[in-house]
């Protein structure tokens, strides 16, 4: 009896044992396409310039709109002379499948040699997202704060332009 339920037992796990062996299977695909680096370059002396202005006892500000050859618009303050400027840089090496997205930061506090400070912010860009082109030229504009009777001098300070695809 030993023996025939060993015998049983065997037959079973052999046939538990060829259903095990059963396997089925698919073929996937792995893709990748590689584009090369986009590159960004700031325009030789390129430069979101304000102009010269009066500071009085008001203060105001100044907003430069993010186009090739700006006309500012000047509130509570009064324009001695000056170039005004928008920044100006230029992004290629673009694939044109895809989607480059440009940010600027929030604001951005500029100095003269004495360390007075002024606010740059409500940076704008004149394209994003870039889409579609192998290189594109992009101008950056804002807005300063001129404090009342604010210190004079040259202001300068930096800021970053970001481009992520």
């Amino acid at each position: 009896m030993k023996k025939l339920i060993g015998l049983i037992a065997l037959f079973m796990f052999a046939a538990v044992m060829s259903y095990a062996a059963e396997t089925v299977s698919a073929t996937g695909t792995a893709k990748a396409k590689i584009i090369q680096a986009a590159t960004l370059t700031h325009a030789t002396g390129a430069a979101l310039d304000f102009g010269v202005l009066v500071a009085d006892s008001d203060g105001g500000s100044v907003v430069v709109p993010a186009v090739a050859s700006p006309t500012p618009t000047d509130t509570g303050i009064k324009r001695a002379s000056g170039n005004v400027t928008s920044d100006h840089f230029t992004l290629a090496n673009l694939d044109t499948a895809t989607s480059y997205a440009v940010s600027l930061p929030d604001s951005i506090v500029i100095k003269n040699a004495n360390e007075d400070e002024m606010t740059v912010s409500s940076f704008t860009v004149s394209e994003t997202p870039v889409t579609g082109v192998t290189s594109k030229d992009l101008y950056v504009g804002g807005t300063l704060t001129i404090g009342a009777n604010q210190a004079s001098g040259s202001y300068q300070g930096d800021y970053t332009v970001t481009v992520t695809y």
